[in-house]
């Protein structure tokens, strides 16, 4: 009996090593993903902004926003790494 709850006990560990190693692979693709979302995004303010005539404060608000995902997308970058 004693022998078997070892065994059983070993088999748990391996499984939440598993679970756990899973669970790493899936926060990665979340976060690619949320990268990806990111850069459509940023496409397209760049896609409005070269189709109109903005002005400086349009300009800017635009630049501020790229800002802001640019620097999202290096903290994820930063963290996958």
């Amino acid at each position: 009996m004693y022998e078997n709850s070892k065994e059983e006990l070993e088999l748990l560990k391996q499984q939440l090593e598993r679970v756990k190693q899973q669970d790493r692979v899936l926060a990665e693709i979340e976060m690619r993903l949320n990268k990806m979302k990111k850069m459509k995004k940023m496409k397209k303010i760049v896609e409005y902004a070269a189709g109109y005539q903005l002005s400086g404060e349009e300009s800017e608000l635009l630049n501020k926003q790229l800002r802001e995902h640019q620097a999202a997308i290096q903290s994820l970058e930063n963290y996958l790494a």
